[in-house]
């Protein structure tokens, strides 16, 4: 009897000692995540008038969401042009982080040499590093500089493609891509690295065998590493999306961060936000959906 109660004891005091070492993060949760997300839902339906003592809340339903979408034309075009760089970015991100990806997990001589080499510019091309890029002048002279050079390669690019009778809607894609080739960069880092992690898990027994039964490499490629890769090119495109909807310089986020902070209109900025949210959430839901049907799930 004794025994049993002492094992009750030690129970609460490990559920104690849980609770204790949770509460950091459940505070956090509550009142630093959950609290202000719910706070904003609140103001989007609602006119926010500062006052001496803080500020009062007038409800207005949906007229916030009305304005955004009826009245607001500039909320609109923002919006449409943020869907049309997604759109072109995604493909180029992924295919491109997949071929990087496929190059390093090849087996040759000074392979750690050729990873580091070719991580190098993803690193320098990363978000963070951009953005202390811009702070320096010299470094932002350099950025510029590099922009320029861009831009002459990007109108070379476009004449051999107008030269070899490429379509116009397809040398568009080509030469945008190569105008925005820095974040395209910046964005195949996170992909690259979770499409070589699921190349390395393939067994090299696997290709062994495959090449002693006669598969030719196109073949191994479409019938061993594309299927056992998809769950990983999956997660990449949904990284890419979300990643780009809510990149520092989009210009819908910018817009919501000025109405909130800067015109002190939290009730449209926070409408502007969960109307942003929804139709980001509608987007990665359709695309996992339609991409979950050519997905493998090896057992």
């Amino acid at each position: 009897m004794a025994k049993k109660s002492k094992n009750l004891s030690l129970e609460k005091q490990s559920r104690k000692y849980g609770y204790i070492f949770t509460a950091p993060f459940i505070i956090g949760l509550t009142f630093g995540i959950i609290y202000p997300i719910v706070l904003s839902l609140v103001y989007s339906f609602g006119k926010i008038i500062p006052t001496s003592a803080g500020y009062n809340i007038n409800f207005v339903a949906l007229e916030n969401y009305k304005y955004i979408f009826t009245v607001d034309a500039t909320f609109n075009k923002m919006l449409v042009s943020t869907l049309k760089t997604t759109l072109l970015n995604v493909p180029v991100v992924v295919i491109f982080s997949f071929f990087l990806a496929s190059v390093l997990n090849g087996n040759f001589f000074g392979r750690s040499l050729a990873r580091t080499i070719l991580f190098l510019p993803l690193i320098l091309f990363s978000n963070i590093v951009m953005s202390l890029m811009s702070s320096d002048a010299v470094s932002a002279s350099i950025a510029e500089k590099s922009g320029v050079v861009t831009g002459e390669f990007s109108g070379v690019f476009a004449e051999l493609l107008n030269k070899a009778h490429i379509s116009t809607s397809v040398s568009s894609i080509l030469t945008s891509s190569v105008d925005n080739i820095g974040n395209i960069l910046a964005m195949s880092v996170i992909p690259t690295i979770v499409i070589l992690a699921g190349l390395q898990s393939i067994s090299a027994s696997v290709y062994e065998a495959s090449y002693m039964e006669g598969a030719t490499p196109w073949e191994v490629f479409w019938k061993i590493s594309l299927p056992i890769v998809s769950p990983m090119i999956l997660v990449s495109v949904i990284y890419c999306i979300i990643d780009s909807f809510t990149s520092v310089s989009n210009t819908v986020i910018s817009r919501v961060r000025k109405e909130c902070f800067t015109n002190l209109s939290l009730g449209l900025g926070s409408a502007m936000a969960w109307s942003y949210l929804l139709i980001v959430l509608l987007i990665v839901g359709a695309c996992y959906l339609v991409a979950n049907k050519f997905v493998s799930y090896s057992d």
